[in-house]
């Protein structure tokens, strides 16, 4: 048989809004900057968009929060603050190689 081309994996972003994570409120500035950039949250077999996002109530990462996941590779992003997130979804939405749009 030969070989079907393989489908790109579809990212999932699975961000902790648990109560150590969101304690201060410092994982609802993440929540909002995640809104903007990727919309509502919701499951992703729910959605036919390349990167999905979630929330989860625990990653059992705690003490390193806020914390944020990344799948399918399952790479996990510790005590983030905004600006650590805007560079993590520029690296996964813009991927090296891939141009930004210029005004023209």
């Amino acid at each position: 048989m030969p070989d079907q081309p393989t489908k790109p994996a579809r990212r999932r972003f699975v961000l902790c809004m648990g109560q150590h994570c969101n304690q201060g409120k410092q994982a609802e500035p993440l929540y909002e900057r995640m809104s903007q950039e990727l919309g509502d949250p919701g499951p992703a077999f729910m959605s036919r968009k390349p990167i999905t996002w979630e929330i989860a109530n625990c990653l059992s990462m705690c003490e390193l929060g806020p914390n944020l996941v990344v799948y399918p590779e399952g790479t996990a992003y510790h005590d983030l603050d905004v600006a650590a997130l805007e560079r993590i979804l520029h690296e996964y939405l813009h991927p090296e190689g891939q141009k930004d749009e210029q005004p023209g």
